[in-house]
Protein backbone atom coordinates (compact mmCIF):
# COMPACT_ATOMS: atom_id res chain seq x y z
CA UNK A 1 0.00 0.00 0.00
CA UNK A 2 1.01 3.67 -0.84
CA UNK A 3 1.72 6.00 1.49
CA UNK A 4 -0.03 8.13 -0.74
CA UNK A 5 -3.13 6.33 -0.23
CA UNK A 6 -3.35 7.23 3.63
CA UNK A 7 -2.03 10.64 3.12
CA UNK A 8 -5.39 10.91 0.60
CA UNK A 9 -7.78 9.47 3.01
CA UNK A 10 -7.21 10.88 5.99
CA UNK A 11 -7.09 13.91 4.56
CA UNK A 12 -10.62 13.20 3.69
CA UNK A 13 -11.58 11.99 6.89
CA UNK A 14 -10.35 15.33 7.93
CA UNK A 15 -12.38 17.48 5.52
CA UNK A 16 -15.37 14.99 6.02
CA UNK A 17 -14.84 14.57 2.19
CA UNK A 18 -14.87 10.52 2.85
CA UNK A 19 -17.77 8.85 0.30
CA UNK A 20 -18.51 5.34 -0.81
CA UNK A 21 -16.37 5.58 -3.82
CA UNK A 22 -13.26 5.58 -1.04
CA UNK A 23 -14.55 2.70 0.59
CA UNK A 24 -12.00 0.28 -0.68
CA UNK A 25 -8.76 2.32 -0.41
CA UNK A 26 -10.33 3.02 3.33
CA UNK A 27 -10.05 -0.34 4.54
CA UNK A 28 -6.64 -0.84 2.78
CA UNK A 29 -5.02 2.05 4.23
CA UNK A 30 -7.35 0.93 8.01
CA UNK A 31 -6.10 -2.66 7.72
CA UNK A 32 -2.62 -1.25 6.81
CA UNK A 33 -1.83 0.91 9.63
CA UNK A 34 -3.75 -1.06 12.20
CA UNK A 35 -1.11 -3.70 11.47
CA UNK A 36 2.03 -1.25 11.81
CA UNK A 37 0.77 -0.12 14.75
CA UNK A 38 2.22 -1.34 18.17
CA UNK A 39 -0.71 0.84 20.19
CA UNK A 40 -3.48 -0.49 17.83
CA UNK A 41 -2.02 -3.95 18.75
CA UNK A 42 -3.56 -3.38 22.28
CA UNK A 43 -6.63 -3.15 20.99
CA UNK A 44 -6.38 -6.38 18.94
CA UNK A 45 -5.14 -8.32 21.41
CA UNK A 46 -7.68 -11.04 23.03
CA UNK A 47 -10.18 -9.79 20.78
CA UNK A 48 -11.99 -12.76 19.28
CA UNK A 49 -14.89 -11.12 17.75
CA UNK A 50 -16.05 -10.78 14.51
CA UNK A 51 -17.67 -7.70 12.99
CA UNK A 52 -20.03 -8.45 9.61
CA UNK A 53 -20.53 -5.02 7.43
CA UNK A 54 -23.87 -5.04 4.95
CA UNK A 55 -23.23 -2.34 2.24
CA UNK A 56 -26.74 -2.15 0.39
CA UNK A 57 -24.67 -0.34 -2.44
CA UNK A 58 -21.12 -2.51 -2.28
CA UNK A 59 -19.57 -5.42 -1.54
CA UNK A 60 -20.23 -6.96 1.91
CA UNK A 61 -16.75 -7.29 3.96
CA UNK A 62 -16.07 -8.58 7.75
CA UNK A 63 -13.42 -7.21 10.52
CA UNK A 64 -11.49 -9.81 12.53
CA UNK A 65 -8.07 -11.13 14.40
CA UNK A 66 -6.14 -13.08 12.84
CA UNK A 67 -4.50 -15.30 16.14
CA UNK A 68 -5.79 -12.68 18.50
CA UNK A 69 -3.31 -14.12 21.18
CA UNK A 70 -0.51 -13.94 18.98
CA UNK A 71 2.42 -11.85 20.30
CA UNK A 72 1.50 -8.99 17.06
CA UNK A 73 -2.33 -10.09 16.43
CA UNK A 74 -2.85 -9.00 12.80
CA UNK A 75 -6.08 -7.28 11.52
CA UNK A 76 -8.08 -8.70 8.71
CA UNK A 77 -10.67 -7.28 6.92
CA UNK A 78 -12.22 -9.75 3.93
CA UNK A 79 -14.86 -9.22 1.32
CA UNK A 80 -17.74 -11.35 1.95
CA UNK A 81 -19.43 -12.87 4.28
CA UNK A 82 -19.14 -14.51 7.65
CA UNK A 83 -20.92 -17.35 9.12
CA UNK A 84 -21.26 -16.29 12.69
CA UNK A 85 -20.51 -12.80 13.39
CA UNK A 86 -20.97 -11.05 16.63
CA UNK A 87 -22.43 -8.10 15.46
CA UNK A 88 -23.48 -7.07 11.85
CA UNK A 89 -23.94 -3.67 10.57
CA UNK A 90 -26.73 -2.86 7.73
CA UNK A 91 -25.94 0.30 5.97
CA UNK A 92 -24.43 1.63 2.43
CA UNK A 93 -21.18 2.93 1.80
CA UNK A 94 -22.10 6.92 2.29
CA UNK A 95 -23.34 6.91 5.15
CA UNK A 96 -20.53 4.50 6.78
CA UNK A 97 -18.05 6.75 5.50
CA UNK A 98 -19.84 9.76 6.50
CA UNK A 99 -19.75 8.67 10.01
CA UNK A 100 -16.35 7.54 9.56
CA UNK A 101 -15.53 11.63 8.96
CA UNK A 102 -18.03 12.82 10.79
CA UNK A 103 -19.91 14.06 7.77
CA UNK A 104 -23.09 12.24 9.08
CA UNK A 105 -24.67 11.94 12.67
CA UNK A 106 -26.61 9.16 13.62
CA UNK A 107 -30.48 10.36 14.77
CA UNK A 108 -33.68 8.51 15.28
CA UNK A 109 -34.77 9.55 11.41
CA UNK A 110 -31.95 8.13 10.41
CA UNK A 111 -32.18 4.50 11.88
CA UNK A 112 -33.00 3.19 8.79
CA UNK A 113 -29.51 4.02 7.23
CA UNK A 114 -27.50 1.95 9.95
CA UNK A 115 -28.41 -0.61 12.03
CA UNK A 116 -26.89 -3.01 14.17
CA UNK A 117 -27.56 -6.63 14.98
CA UNK A 118 -25.84 -8.56 17.96
CA UNK A 119 -23.19 -7.26 20.30
CA UNK A 120 -22.98 -3.63 19.39
CA UNK A 121 -20.38 -2.67 21.46
CA UNK A 122 -18.45 -4.55 18.76
CA UNK A 123 -18.99 -2.35 15.83
CA UNK A 124 -16.86 0.72 17.56
CA UNK A 125 -13.88 -1.40 16.70
CA UNK A 126 -13.75 0.51 13.30
CA UNK A 127 -13.25 4.12 15.39
CA UNK A 128 -11.37 2.73 17.93
CA UNK A 129 -8.53 1.91 15.29
CA UNK A 130 -9.20 4.68 13.26
CA UNK A 131 -9.08 7.05 16.41
CA UNK A 132 -5.45 4.95 17.36
CA UNK A 133 -3.67 5.43 13.89
CA UNK A 134 -5.18 8.23 13.02
CA UNK A 135 -2.96 9.81 16.33
CA UNK A 136 0.20 8.02 14.78
CA UNK A 137 0.11 9.73 11.73
CA UNK A 138 -0.62 13.05 12.94
CA UNK A 139 2.32 12.70 14.73
CA UNK A 140 4.21 10.83 11.61
CA UNK A 141 2.94 14.14 9.59
CA UNK A 142 4.22 16.33 12.47
CA UNK A 143 7.62 15.08 12.80
CA UNK A 144 8.56 14.89 9.36
CA UNK A 145 7.36 18.11 8.48
CA UNK A 146 9.65 19.53 11.57
CA UNK A 147 12.38 17.51 10.17
CA UNK A 148 11.97 19.23 6.02
CA UNK A 149 11.91 22.27 8.50
CA UNK A 150 15.11 21.82 10.24
CA UNK A 151 12.78 22.20 13.74
CA UNK A 152 13.51 20.42 16.66
CA UNK A 153 10.36 18.17 17.63
CA UNK A 154 8.72 19.26 20.51
CA UNK A 155 7.08 16.56 22.51
CA UNK A 156 4.11 17.04 24.24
Amino acid sequence: MKSDNAIKIFKKIWSKQLFGKDLETFLEVLKHSTNKSEYAEDELYGWEKIVQVNLKDAENFYLKVDEPFAEHPKLAIEQGNTDSPDTTIITDGDTLTGIISGRVRLSQESSELFKVKGDQTQGSIIFILLMIIGQEFVEQERQAEAKRNGKKIKIE
